[in-house]
């Protein structure tokens, strides 16, 4: 019975969806009210400042002249706090403005879900980038996940087409193509793997990247020859506002096994707000670096990774260094997340299930480089430094112009 009664509230569409919806809406019909407006509109939906890609477009565009108008929609505050009514109210505003700036700018740049995108026809003249939060085709996403506890519905998506409206979608290699299409929904030929990815631009040799590796690491105090091991997992919990950190690492153990030549840094998931608990008797064995605003600023500094289930294993293959696997949970989180390929085979490292089997790994140091390398050729068709500058040149100031996207073809593999 209880069963029966979750399918049919399924089906029906909650009234704060409806009223989403409805303020989209109306944001974009205002807009229509008016000429398109000649300008760049970056928003980010789930950080307070701009990252990654977002931050180095923004960036480049910045540094032309003269430079295009750019209006950054960042998530503030109000967005963070969770009383019912007035977030229900301020949720309602953001929508509505949101979607007038999207209807009334020539270029809409986002690296996430945004839902003022998807409940209204796209207006005419706008110009709509995905240069999406991640690289590869790692854990399921969009509408592979229809159905799923935390997915999306058949419901939702009649009235909110998640991931619609895109008139161009950056990856990292033509293989994945297919699957974020029918991921978002979209036609294949609007999926891209030409430009490559603005940021990893900051990954490639260059001695941009090296001083910002010994400025991060100044940062962090790891300033001594000490091996640093960076701890970066993936969250847990199917309510993104209740994530929470995986309690599979023993850090006091790994301190042990280690010893005092290595260090531990520790980067969480931005969506984990609760810092996970350091043992009194490490001493300086840890640092907590999950804080850093730059996600790759953290892996230039770790000469190994240890992960679980996160696509950062893309962007740290780039730098041809060590990693491995922490993953006893991994057939429980298959069936809850699920893949696009074999987890044991795919990814370029071990797959271990305790603290004492990665800390033999570790201080065993038979590291298969050659195996990341191979991983990292397969992930990235181009990466040579210059995405961000190509989808400047390519996509940005032609849509700016009002004329259409053209696709270049790969330029690089390296």
């Amino acid at each position: 019975m209880l069963n029966s009664l979750r399918s049919r509230l399924r089906r029906i569409l909650p009234l704060r969806t409806v009223v989403r919806v409805f303020a989209a809406r109306v944001g974009a019909g205002l807009a229509r009210l008016r000429p398109i407006q000649e300008r760049v509109y970056i928003a980010a939906n789930r950080d307070d400042a701009l990252r990654g890609s977002l931050a180095e477009i923004h960036r480049v565009l910045r540094s032309r002249a003269p430079a295009p108008r750019l209006l950054v929609d960042v998530k503030s505050d109000a967005e963070r706090r969770n009383i019912p009514i007035i977030s229900l109210l301020g949720a309602v505003v953001r929508i509505a403005v949101r979607s007038y700036r999207v209807a009334s700018s020539r270029l809409v740049i986002v690296d996430d879900y945004f839902f003022p995108i998807y409940p209204v026809k796209k207006r005419e003249g706008v110009t709509i980038v995905q240069v999406w939060h991640a690289c590869g085709a790692f854990k399921r996403f969009g509408r592979a996940t229809l159905e799923a506890e935390w997915g999306a519905d058949e419901v939702f998506l009649k009235w909110v087409p998640i991931h619609s409206n895109y008139d161009l979608t950056l990856v990292s290699s033509a293989s994945i193509a297919p699957i974020y299409a029918e991921a978002f929904g979209q036609p294949v030929e609007k999926i891209s793997a030409a430009f490559g990815i603005p940021r990893t631009d900051a990954l490639v040799a260059s001695p941009r990247r090296d001083e910002a590796e010994r400025a991060v690491r100044r940062r962090l105090g790891l300033t001594d020859q000490r091996t640093t091991v960076l701890y970066a997992p993936t969250f847990r919990g199917a309510d993104l506002k209740e994530a929470a950190a995986p309690q599979l690492l023993d850090i006091a153990a790994l301190h042990r096994l280690l010893g005092n030549e290595y260090r531990l840094i520790l980067r969480l998931h931005p969506f984990v707000k609760t810092a996970m608990r350091i043992p009194d008797e490490v001493g300086d064995f840890v640092v907590d670096a999950s804080g850093e605003p730059d996600a790759n600023e953290v892996l230039l500094a770790a000469d190994l990774l240890v992960t679980d289930y996160s696509s950062i294993i893309f962007e740290y293959a780039l730098l041809g260094r060590p990693m491995a696997f922490l993953a006893p949970d991994l057939a429980a989180y298959e069936r809850e997340r699920g893949f696009f390929f074999d987890y044991r085979t795919g990814v370029p490292g071990p797959v271990v299930e305790t603290t004492e089997e990665l800390a033999h790994w570790i201080r065993a140091k038979q590291f298969d480089v050659r195996r990341v390398g191979e991983f990292a050729a397969d992930s990235f068709d181009v990466m040579d430094g210059r995405a961000t500058e190509r989808f400047v040149t390519h996509v940005a100031l032609p849509a700016l112009r009002g004329e259409p996207i053209r696709i270049p073809s790969v330029v690089a593999r390296h």
